[in-house]
């Protein structure tokens, strides 16, 4: 009796509980794209786009700079861009360019910048440009701090000597203001030395949008590569 009291009934086979069925119960962990637009930002350090950094500095850096904004839902709609002020001028225009390769028509550049002038600007990635009128308007901050405005096919420009404390914005505007009444194009190009920090670039931007006081310009667009003051400007560069 005593043994038969410890011996415990075993339940049956098809009772017992099936491994396969067990894992089958799992659930699967899918990876799913965000819906928004994650936050897109040129430092100092440079691009950092929805959390992912990009060393500038690496062998392969375009190439991985071109997947991270593959990878972004864009979807054929205007981009918005932070950009540090301590930004450099080429590594913005890169990010501007491949986000124009993606199919984005617009990029909207924000910078905590100067009070007198726009602080979002918004352009048009080279890219999504075709050949303007030989008369456009094309202004860029040189490496010593001075500016050029010259037409878009080339030509006679107009340099003007840096100022106290950076490029005299003041008579560019003047001359920019001139050029841009004088030509019948509805597109500007702007740029920087590859030596300069975003803040100029931007400003120098900023600058050209208010000298068109008729708001004849439709299409600003910020050059992938820095164009030589006074020559010809080159289009479809490239990464």
């Amino acid at each position: 009796m005593l043994l038969t009291a410890c011996d415990t009934p075993k339940p049956p086979a098809g009772d017992a509980p099936s491994a396969t069925a067990s894992t089958q119960a799992a659930p699967v962990a899918t990876a799913t794209k965000p819906k928004g637009m994650p936050e897109l930002l040129v430092d100092e350090l440079g691009p950092y786009l929805g959390g992912r950094r990009v060393d500038m500095k690496q062998q392969d850096a375009t190439e991985k700079l071109i997947k991270i904004i593959k990878e972004l839902p864009i979807e054929g709609k205007p981009v918005t861009l932070l950009a540090d002020r301590k930004a450099k001028t080429p590594i913005v225009a890169a990010v501007v360019y491949e986000l124009g390769a993606a199919g984005a028509p617009k990029v909207i550049i924000k910078t905590d910048g100067r009070d007198d002038l726009p602080k979002e600007i918004e352009v048009t990635p080279e890219p999504r440009v075709t050949a303007p009128t030989t008369c456009a308007v094309t202004t860029m901050v040189l490496e010593d701090l001075s500016t050029a405005v010259w037409p878009f096919k080339g030509g006679l420009g107009k340099r003007q000597r840096k100022g106290l404390a950076g490029p005299d914005l003041s008579h560019t505007g003047e001359t920019l203001e001139k050029e841009i009444a004088g030509c019948n194009g509805t597109v500007a190009f702007f740029s920087g030395d590859d030596t300069i920090a975003w803040e100029m670039t931007h400003n120098i931007a900023g600058t050209l949008l208010q000298a068109d006081k008729k708001k004849k310009i439709e299409s600003l667009v910020l050059l992938h590569h820095a164009p030589v003051a006074g020559r010809p400007v080159k289009l479809g560069s490239g990464s």
